[in-house]
């Protein structure tokens, strides 16, 4: 069994996911590995252990987080420091998907396909637990019954361009979750961050350097998620 913690980061023109998976086993450890690690900020820096760390306002200087003021550089340091850290989680595998605003549906759609095509490679079942906000439900429940996939060889074994392949590996419904009280789905927001900004880099983040962070995210991409992705790194199109 394992559990994936999906987030999204959007601007006017993209939107990413990111899913962190990790087999239901080490759980425990990774949970108490990310509270370890915001106790290492908050013993460097002050970072509020119980504070939400929401990317988009960390790295835009937003937020009361600590006693005093972090700056902006030191803002980057720390977002690349976290990112290091959630590649240390045990077992964990991050998938990612990147594409315009008008297909989040179908993007969503992506990754969650090969989510249950890896807990199926892994003769596993995973169950996602994403943010709140926007609600998935219909599509997962559609996909358990009418899910056709395309061939990737241009036909099936019948002649069939597509065939029904109900997802079987994925269990209940999505679970929704306060991203204030998830530690795993701050962590995915962090990761879905530097894939908008390493796909649609602003000049802020090519000035500051975090255009490039999403790469620090490379030792534990899923890259069998999506083989066609130009970058070689398993990002999922749309």
């Amino acid at each position: 069994m394992h559990l994936v913690y999906i987030d999204d980061s959007k601007d006017k023109k993209s939107v990413c996911f990111s899913g962190i998976m990790l087999p239901v086993g080490v759980w425990l450890e990774a949970f108490n590995f990310l509270i370890e690690t915001r106790r290492k900020i908050k013993a460097s820096h002050g970072i509020y252990t119980r504070t939400e760390l929401h990317a988009t306002d960390w790295i835009g200087g937003r937020g009361n987080v600590a006693p005093g003021t972090v700056v902006r550089t030191e803002r980057v340091k720390l977002f690349n420091f976290m990112l290091a850290q959630i590649v240390k989680l045990p077992g964990v595998s991050i998938l990612n998907a990147h594409g315009p605003r008008a297909s989040e549906d179908e993007l969503f759609k992506r990754l969650i396909q090969r989510i249950e095509n890896t807990a199926k490679a892994r003769k596993s079942h995973a169950l996602v637990i994403s943010d709140e906000g926007k609600n998935y439900d219909f599509l997962l429940r559609k996909m358990r019954r009418h899910n056709y996939i395309p061939s990737a060889l241009g036909a099936w074994a019948d002649g069939s361009s597509s065939k029904n392949i109900p997802a079987e590996h994925l269990v209940e419904d999505i679970v929704y979750r306060d991203s204030k009280r998830s530690l795993f789905i701050q962590a995915a927001d962090f990761c879905a961050f530097s894939l908008l900004r390493f796909e649609d880099p602003t000049p802020k983040a090519i000035s500051m350097g975090f255009d490039q962070s999403f790469l620090i995210l490379e030792p534990a991409l899923l890259k069998i998620a999506f083989k066609a992705d130009p970058r070689k790194l398993g990002i999922i199109r749309a």
